[in-house]
């Protein structure tokens, strides 16, 4: 997307095709995660465990959140501890404690799952076959098998480059909302802004709670409407405050509920270079 700064929020799914077309992906996927649904319900773990279902398959038992505020995005330098095992029967295939990658670089059910991390998180990393192998499998890891994942995320740490052009967009956007003339904005450290036109009197959100939102997306440039709906809790889509964008769900976790506002969001902490 050519425009630099984007207000508003936007889901966005992942899609994964199978290497043999004689195996519908879906049903492998449903497969999958039954499988994965069932392990969970037969070791429910302890009562404080944060569990997240990400409606595209991932299941992440947190044992400890993290202490960093914004999860990893594509282009961050990552550092993990980790230990891989069979879901089916424990045997573990790799571990390493000093890992260093990006979301970009590994699979896909490392990518989905990492961005619902913070810095400093341990959590079990549940992934199909459908995001993990396939049904080809690789060394010793057999065709459509069910992966688990000790994760500690070590360190996120942003790039040069990303740290410059998040300078220049928050610089942008203080100029926007001094020509424009906008009250009453509240500076945040992360780079949004934002304008509360009505505070709520309920809980405020946490990075795992489930919400529902009714919102109006925009471009900053010209004021184009990118999105006009309400997002709430469903089976088949995730809402809680971890799946908005960067810049969204930080500012989802500083007002309470039946609040209004305005988040003025810096590319970076929405989406980047992508479309």
């Amino acid at each position: 997307m050519r425009n630099r700064i984007l207000i508003g929020l936007i889901l966005l799914v992942s899609s994964c095709l199978s290497e043999d077309p004689s195996i519908d992906p879906a049903e492998q996927l449903a497969k999958d995660v039954q499988a994965i649904d069932d392990y969970l319900a037969a070791h429910p773990g302890n009562p404080t465990d944060i569990i997240v279902k990400d409606p595209r398959g991932i299941r992440l038992v947190i044992t400890e959140p993290g202490t960093g505020a914004i999860p990893p995005n594509s282009g961050n330098n990552l550092k993990v501890d980790y230990t891989g095992r069979l879901l089916s029967n424990g045997t573990v295939f790799d571990s390493n404690d000093s890992f260093l990658f990006k979301l970009s670089d590994v699979i896909g059910g490392w990518g989905i799952g990492l961005a619902l991390l913070t810095q400093g998180a341990h959590a079990k990393l549940y992934i199909p076959s459908y995001w993990a192998y396939g049904t080809s499998g690789q060394g010793t890891i057999p065709g459509n098998a069910n992966l688990v994942f000790d994760i500690h995320l070590i360190d996120v740490v942003p790039t040069q480059q990303q740290e410059d052009k998040l300078t220049a967009d928050v610089a942008a956007i203080d100029t926007y909302l001094i020509e424009e003339e906008i009250a009453n904005v509240i500076e945040h450290e992360s780079g949004i802004r934002y304008v509360i036109t009505e505070m709520g009197t309920g809980a405020t959100p946490s990075l795992y709670d489930p919400v529902k939102t009714s919102f109006k997306g925009k471009l900053m440039t010209d004021q184009s409407v990118f999105i006009d709906k309400i997002i709430e809790p469903s089976a088949g889509s995730g809402s809680r405050v971890v799946n908005y964008p960067h810049g969204v769900l930080v500012g989802l976790q500083l007002l309470p509920e039946g609040s209004k506002a305005t988040f003025y969001v810096p590319s970076g902490l929405a989406y980047g270079t992508t479309a």
